[in-house]
């Protein structure tokens, strides 16, 4: 295996680490939508730290192992619209992703502090599944770019 099949190797690798964190925020999601006391989600909430570490190393990972593919390759560039494309879109992801671990990390505090009640209106909220069904959304667009590459 040359360098470019490392790479490659380790782009997919690290996207599919994000999938798997995706699916994990999905599900924990609808579930957190089930509970009946907060004491149910403290494993949503653990499993939740997780997943975020996950999809934090495999989406930088993705990013940079991408780049480093579309320097090397000869058929592709850096500047080719479907690679910033999926840039553009990675740059989304990651700011909905923030905003959407921002949301339960206040949810878990307000948990904490004793407001029960609370912290589960926002657990049941639409606000939540909202946000990760626009990520899955987002990351499944940025994997149709990468198969069909457009404009390529």
């Amino acid at each position: 295996m040359g360098f470019y099949d490392w790479m490659l190797s380790l782009h997919v690798l690290s996207a599919a680490a994000m999938g798997v964190a995706l699916v994990l925020f999905t599900m924990l999601v609808l579930t957190s939508r089930r509970l009946r006391s907060i004491e149910e989600a403290d494993v949503n909430f653990r499993l939740g730290g997780v997943g975020g570490i996950v999809i934090g190393v495999g989406s930088v990972a993705a990013l940079i192992f991408g780049i480093v593919l579309a320097i090397d390759s000869e058929d592709y560039h850096p500047w080719d619209g479907w690679v910033i494309a999926a840039i553009v879109l990675w740059a989304i992801l990651g700011a909905l992703g923030g905003r959407s671990g921002r949301y339960y990390t206040e949810t878990e505090r307000i948990a904490k502090e004793g407001r029960g009640d609370e912290a589960l209106a926002r657990l049941q909220a639409p606000i939540g599944p909202t946000l990760v069904l626009v990520s899955d959304a987002l990351f499944a667009l940025i994997l149709l770019d990468m198969l069909f590459k457009p404009g390529a």
